[in-house]
């Protein structure tokens, strides 16, 4: 699982490193780092949202010894838009956030990527939309 939280991060950080996203706020979810409210900047949340284990030989014939875990992985990003602004710029920068992904995938792992419709969150008192992606990876380990 660590190795799945890793990946999900090095895909984040290449994505906060991409000029769209300079005044951008990321955060994972449940983080210790204190969320303010109400919101004074476009915020990102990350996290980890679902995963799926399955086993497998990876090398069949060539390398039998060669054993993997393959897992589906779920990832939601809630792009929350400042108080006061009813959401100004938070369909651009999802639109951003899907064009950007692909960029930060560099493994290239990312099969899926949508946007949900625009909600608000009376807990942050923001509204916000969510940008959901999926993963298909495998990790390899010699037996």
């Amino acid at each position: 699982m660590t190795e799945v939280q890793a990946l999900l991060d090095r895909i984040i950080l290449r994505l906060k490193q991409q000029d769209a996203f300079s005044g951008v706020r990321f955060l994972r979810e449940y983080s210790a780092e204190a969320v303010e409210t109400p919101v004074r900047v476009m915020t990102a949340a990350v996290c980890l949202a679902g995963l799926e284990r399955g086993k497998g030989y990876l090398g069949g014939i060539v390398a039998p010894s060669l054993r993997g875990e393959c897992y589906s992985v779920k990832a939601d990003i809630l792009v929350y838009a400042p108080h006061g602004e009813n959401g100004s710029g938070l369909s651009e920068l999802v639109g951003k956030l899907i064009t950007g992904l692909e960029a930060a995938d560099e493994e290239r792992l990312i099969t899926e990527t949508s946007a949900g419709s625009i909600e608000f969150d009376a807990d942050m008192n923001a509204v916000f939309r969510r940008v959901s992606f999926g993963m298909e990876l495998c990790l390899c380990r010699e037996e």
